[in-house]
């Protein structure tokens, strides 16, 4: 042990003494003990002793107060290294073992510890008072980041709602489907737009010099042209289905019981007014002829192929 640490020792002994006594009220009362006087029986009695006997009374108060003081400054002692080791705990490794390399002492390493521990104290309170005013007043302002953090690369700034994918013809917030308000609603384009398309592609067509662009051009301009017809027999077909009905209407009105036709007999209506219709355009023998080719490759693939070695 070195003299300074002797010396620092003292010093927290006298320390621990006086703070001891200070904290029972044990100065107050021995200074009132030495103020106040002593009673006429205490004299009396006083005066009987001898000088000696005084002395040896003197001699043990001496003692005593020795061993108390001794007692106090050990436990004072005691208690002011927990406080120390309370204090270094606090503190980091890396600030104790810089304050060992330094060489400086105890001291020095227990003011380390107030310092750090009120700068904490400190730190928690701007934090506190950080957080507070960082509170939003309403949940839907946006959140206020502190600048002394650096902001994170990928950062959503506006948290974007989820996207619900929705068929309009499954969704009941879209309406009911009606085949007929969505012929007549998108009418002009099979009236209007296909009719243009198809003559502004055989007009390119017939410009065109490159056989491939051309064949393109054909491709799609029969594409537009189908289209156009398979509108015209779909537009045949519910006239005729709204006539029929409309005759129900009649007949049941006129008392008769209501007729509903088979699907059968409706494919072979549809066939006889298609008949009627190729006969008198003037194109039922080159649809024969059509239908006759058809029917007799259909057949063909039914037929067994030659075997094989056969002669």
């Amino acid at each position: 042990m070195t003299a300074f640490d002797t010396d620092s020792n003292i010093c927290f002994a006298i320390r621990g003494t006086t703070a001891w006594l200070q904290k029972h009220n044990l100065v107050a009362e021995y200074e009132a003990d030495l103020v106040a006087e002593p009673e006429e029986g205490e004299e009396e009695e006083e005066d009987g002793y001898s000088e000696g006997d005084g002395a040896e009374k003197e001699g043990d108060e001496d003692e005593e107060d020795e061993s108390e003081s001794g007692e106090e400054s050990s436990g004072y002692d005691s208690e002011e290294e927990a406080r120390i080791k309370r204090e270094l705990e606090d503190i980091p490794f890396e600030v104790l073992e810089r304050l060992r390399e330094s060489g400086q002492g105890e001291g020095s390493v227990g003011a380390a510890a107030t310092k750090g521990r009120a700068s904490r104290k400190r730190e928690g309170d701007t934090g506190a008072e950080e957080q507070a005013s960082r509170k939003r007043a309403n949940k839907n302002r946006p959140q206020e980041i502190s600048s002394k953090r650096p902001v994170p690369r990928f950062r959503e700034v506006f948290q974007a709602s989820k996207r619900e994918v929705r068929d309009p013809r499954f969704e009941s917030l879209c309406g009911s489907y009606s085949q007929d308000a969505f012929r007549k609603r998108y009418k002009f384009i099979y009236d209007e737009q296909l009719p243009e398309e198809a003559t502004r592609l055989k007009s390119l067509m017939n410009r065109e010099k490159n056989p491939a662009k051309k064949k393109k051009l054909q491709a799609k301009m029969t594409r537009v042209q189908q289209k156009l017809v398979e509108e015209k027999s779909i537009r045949k077909k519910e006239t005729w289905e709204r006539e029929q009905k409309s005759k129900e209407r009649e007949l049941v009105k006129a008392g008769k019981k209501p007729f509903f036709q088979k699907r059968s007999d409706k494919r072979k209506a549809e066939l006889v007014a298609k008949y009627q219709q190729l006969k008198e355009s003037g194109q039922l023998d080159k649809f024969m002829a059509k239908k006759r080719r058809h029917n007799a490759a259909k057949d063909h693939r039914l037929i067994p192929s030659a075997r094989r070695g056969a002669n």
